[in-house]
């Protein structure tokens, strides 16, 4: 069971996948960005900027949306379900941002030893947006296969829950000094961080689909 829209409508729904397709560019350049932090300095700088250019794109998106929306677009009750998840999704591209920042602005160096880690990690968080990506562009028509995905993000969120715990009791029991290990574990929080906000939204569209279904 779907849902029927007018033109104004279509071009939201239009700018709405859009913004769901610069945020996953944001975590597909964080991505590669941690698989090269064994790198030089200037490379990471250039992939930091890249993450936060696709940011930018992103933010410039939703409030495309938000004023496309105040048009009058939608049904109020609806309209503020969507802004809000519009809203939560941007929030995944700011943590994919934050990353990158991190890294970048404190010249941070990561282990030989936990590298593999790290980039398991953000490709698990990137599994679990692409999923609740996948949730949100199925929730106006195809409640059944929205749902669907909302159980794999929970699910892939879940499993990046059990890497997250891994990987710091990986760092903890490294030879480097603890003022290290509480860097690199804030880190892993942060990486990890993209899954939990993903499943957050998840939880979201699940609420719009129960509201459409009454």
């Amino acid at each position: 069971m779907g849902l029927f829209f007018g033109k104004k409508e279509k071009k939201i729904i239009e700018l709405f996948d859009q913004h769901l397709d610069a945020v996953d560019r944001t975590i597909e350049v964080l991505v590669e960005l941690i698989k090269n932090l064994d790198t030089k300095p200037e490379r990471i700088r250039e992939l930091s900027d890249k993450v936060r250019n696709a940011e930018t794109e992103a933010d410039h998106i939703r409030r495309q949306v938000e004023s496309e929306m105040y048009s009058g677009a939608f049904l109020p009750n609806f309209r503020g379900d969507l802004l809000g998840t519009v809203e939560s999704m941007d929030r995944i591209a700011n943590k994919a941002e934050g990353v990158a920042d991190e890294i970048e602005l404190q010249n941070l160096s990561v282990p030989d030893e936990i590298l593999p880690d790290l980039v398991e990690l953000i490709k698990k968080s990137q599994v679990t947006y692409k999923a609740v990506k996948e949730a949100a562009k199925e929730m106006f028509e195809n409640f059944e296969k929205a749902n669907e995905m909302i159980l794999k993000t929970e699910n892939y969120e879940h499993e990046t829950d059990i890497i997250e715990r891994n990987t710091i009791r990986k760092i903890f029991s490294l030879d480097i000094s603890l003022a290290k290990k509480i860097q690199l574990k804030k880190l892993v929080h942060r990486i990890a961080d993209i899954s939990d906000t993903s499943e957050d939204v998840s939880d979201r569209i699940q609420i719009i689909i129960y509201k459409r279904k009454v």
